[in-house]
């Protein structure tokens, strides 16, 4: 008896110690541009809600493209190529990372979708799934904007060059670590900033642009 009373409450500390993943917005994002555009880009954010670190799998489970057009994912790691149907990613404690949708047109007017599911490994009923949607049309490259976020130099050491595609108003930069904890924010207006990260320890970071074209995120290394 005794042995049965100490085991439960250990289950229970083990149960309530799981991750619990969610998706930071909608579960289908879409995208557009011309399809002069070298790529087009469907921006969505994974988020583990747990105090422990969560090993995440993502698989594709729909490819569904125009004759001409390639696609891949990208998660806090890396973009991938276009014939990789999987891979695994770590997510800290209560942070955020990205699982984006790319699109490459290559001229061919149309519409896209990729739909990828995100799941726990050792725990796969733990999963969100995203849907991405991308379209393109014959407008110029000048009449459509998609967000975008340029990071340089990579790895930095003392700042980082902040560079946006459109004029931001009332913009914010905040700036986590792999474990989710905010370690700095600075406001943002225009389309150009140079933050410091010196006081920042080495290590991987998350950037992420909240403004009123939307959220955008990047991740970065502190050297």
């Amino acid at each position: 008896m005794k042995r049965l009373l100490l085991f439960i409450p250990v289950f229970l500390i083990g149960f309530a110690a799981k991750s619990q993943i969610a998706l930071q917005g909608n579960d289908t994002i879409f995208t557009n541009g011309p399809a002069s555009e070298f790529e087009i880009v469907a921006y969505s954010n994974i988020v583990n809600n747990s105090a422990n670190s969560a090993n995440l799998r993502w698989v594709k489970l729909q490819t569904a493209m125009p004759t001409g057009w390639l696609s891949t994912v990208c998660d806090i790691n890396a973009c991938y190529p276009d014939n990789t149907d999987s891979a695994d990613f770590t997510l800290g404690a209560r942070a955020t990372g990205n699982i984006d949708g790319h699109f490459y047109p290559n001229n061919v007017i149309g519409n896209g979708t990729l739909r990828v599911r995100v799941y726990e490994v050792g725990n796969p009923s733990n999963q969100v799934i995203v849907t991405f949607i991308g379209s393109t049309n014959a407008a110029s490259v000048a009449a459509l904007v998609k967000p975008s976020l340029k990071l340089y130099p990579v790895p930095a050491v003392d700042y980082i060059n902040v560079e946006l595609n459109y004029q931001a108003e009332n913009g914010q930069i905040e700036i986590f670590n792999m474990i989710g904890k905010k370690m700095a924010e600075f406001p943002l207006s225009g389309n150009k900033s140079r933050i410091p990260v010196g006081q920042l320890p080495k290590g991987q970071y998350l950037m992420r642009i909240e403004s009123s074209k939307g959220l955008t995120t990047k991740s970065f290394i502190k050297q």
